[in-house]
């Protein structure tokens, strides 16, 4: 029986930062601990402006935690433009995309989206 596969979608910012840590620390720990097959991660609406502007310690030392765990952050690159994030965000190693489009493409290979 193959593992499921997580989209893990955060969707949450400065209003809910505990489900932006909670998104964060679901992709790193899961990532190579064998729960899922592959994890992989996007940053959609209030979350990209959040990450690219919080000092909140725990957040971010979740978000480097992920990166060391290979997951490559991916954000809507029309709502980074919007926020005006965009460098600050791929300053932060995130790949910007059209998220509307992937998110079709990664459930197409068997993702299972969670939304925070």
């Amino acid at each position: 029986m193959s593992k499921a596969k997580a989209l893990i979608i955060i969707l949450s910012g400065a209003d809910s930062p505990i489900k932006v840590r909670l998104g964060l620390t679901l992709a790193w720990r899961t990532k190579n601990s064998g729960a899922f097959e592959d994890v992989k991660l996007l940053f959609f609406g209030p979350s990209e402006d959040f990450i690219a502007k919080t000092d909140d310690k725990d957040i971010l030392d979740a978000y480097d935690e992920v990166l060391k765990n290979n997951i490559m952050p991916q954000a809507c690159v029309f709502i980074a433009d919007g926020f005006g994030v965009s460098k600050a965000l791929q300053e932060k190693k995130m790949e910007l995309v059209h998220v509307g489009q992937r998110i079709a493409e990664l459930m197409g290979e068997g993702y299972q989206p969670m939304m925070f």
